[in-house]
């Protein structure tokens, strides 16, 4: 019996043995990973959601009468959504509640806020009622926290799924002056 108790003994032992290796393995390597997340600035390994881009919009809404199209001018505006701060996904729902269907409504150099537009009146009551057609205007006043820029007029019009006719390209005013200043 003894000869089995020893082999029993040694075989516990190793069991043991090898056990404490895991955890110092184990160990090690949580202790090599939590470093790894630190230098990322990072708490673990579980995904952390970044969070989306945020945008201000202001949606307007142009009323034309038979009168007004006639006329040239659109004789009641309103303001539907103003300097309202929504994510991605409203932002798209948005677009398509109002119909936005057309590209920036000005040259992006023009104005420091992108602006889209609907093509089409809605087919609402006042439209087949009164013959009012109602065209939108979508404007984006920043982009997460700020001005939009020629980079965030691309991404907006690729989210909303609005094409180009040109490519946006807004030229930064610089704040470096050349030469001396002459107006003391």
């Amino acid at each position: 019996m003894k000869p089995d108790t020893h082999d029993r003994e040694k075989q516990l032992a190793a069991l043991e043995h090898n056990q404490r290796q895991a955890q110092a393995r184990d160990y090690l390597q949580a202790t090599k990973d939590q470093d790894f997340y630190t230098r990322l600035g990072l708490s673990g390994p579980e995904a952390e959601e970044a969070p989306g881009d945020a945008f201000v919009i202001s949606v307007y809404c142009d009323h034309w009468t038979h009168q007004d199209r006639e006329a040239g001018q659109a004789s009641t505006y309103e303001t539907e959504l103003d300097h309202v701060t929504v994510d991605a996904d409203a932002l798209a729902q948005h677009v398509e509640q109002y119909g936005i269907t057309e590209t920036p409504c000005s040259h992006p150099d023009m104005s420091p806020e992108a602006c889209f537009r609907s093509t089409f009146p809605p087919e609402d009551r006042a439209y087949f009622e009164q013959g009012v057609h109602k065209y939108y205007s979508l404007l984006i006043h920043e982009m997460n926290g700020r001005p939009p820029t020629s980079a965030n007029y691309q991404q907006v019009a690729d989210l909303i799924c609005v094409r180009f006719d040109h490519r946006p390209e807004r030229h930064e005013q610089e704040h470096e002056q050349e030469g001396p200043d002459l107006c003391l």
